[in-house]
């Protein structure tokens, strides 16, 4: 019908309220049969009963669903797949760059994958390894070092941003990267060195993750390795050490 015009009833693939309409939709399928989002993280849905307890990762349409109960999965999965078109994939291997190893002594978390991906990009992938994310005697400070130019700049925030994403499995790192992260705005290349560095550690360690396994207690247990007096960064200011030298290890 070349003369007839089309009225959009219902958002499409494509148009900038897609997203919405849809996380609205499958929300409201979630709600009917007893989820509630998390306060936390609105991509987090939880159903808790006296016989089975389930939670729902949503990000777009990959779906990863945790559950007490293989045949409440069952029910649910069919239930879902009268409202919507439903493919299981079975356990989880691979989501978002997270690779997903199960055991008897329970699951190994790793992004091997996304960090070969990650050297790739930064023309790193046949470089030297380093033993460790950062050098002992080295001082990163914002005015050490020359400016890089605007295209190295971005390469900079770029590479950066990659690593953040790396900090899911690798909370070993984290100091480094949130070292180099403080000078986002002006990077120099001893900021770029620095990020080299880290690479380095990331080829000798990329096969590195996280080992979840059940344990008697529920309490969650951190560690933290605070080095305020090492910090050369705003002196003067009192907030300075708190904002630059917190750290897992």
């Amino acid at each position: 019908q070349p003369h007839h015009l089309c009225h959009l009833v219902k958002a499409l693939y494509g148009l900038k309220q897609a997203p919405r309409a849809w996380h609205a939709r499958l929300g409201a399928a979630l709600r009917a049969h007893g989820f509630v989002p998390s306060t936390a993280d609105t991509s987090l849905f939880v159903l808790q009963r006296p016989e089975v307890t389930m939670y729902i990762l949503v990000y777009v349409d990959d779906i990863i669903l945790v559950s007490s109960s293989a045949s409440a999965t069952d029910r649910l999965v069919s239930s879902f797949g009268a409202e919507f078109a439903v493919k299981d994939l079975g356990r989880l291997h691979y989501f978002l760059g997270l690779e997903v190893l199960h055991s008897d002594g329970g699951l190994t978390l790793t992004q091997k994958k996304y960090s070969q991906d990650l050297l790739r990009r930064a023309g790193m992938l046949q470089c030297k390894s380093a033993m460790t994310p950062m050098s002992a005697t080295d001082k990163l400070t914002a005015l050490a070092g020359d400016l890089l130019a605007p295209e190295d700049a971005t390469e900079y925030r770029s590479i950066v941003g990659g690593l953040q994403y790396l900090l899911i499995t690798r909370p070993n790192i984290s100091f480094a990267v949130n070292r180099v992260c403080q000078y986002l705005h002006a990077p120099r290349d001893s900021h770029w060195s620095a990020v080299k560095r880290i690479l380095r550690y990331v080829r000798h360690t990329g096969s590195y993750g996280l080992h979840l396994q059940p344990a008697r207690s529920g309490l969650i247990s951190a560690f933290s390795d605070a080095d305020w007096a090492g910090c050369p960064l705003m002196i003067g200011d009192p907030r300075g050490d708190m904002l630059c030298s917190l750290g897992l290890t």
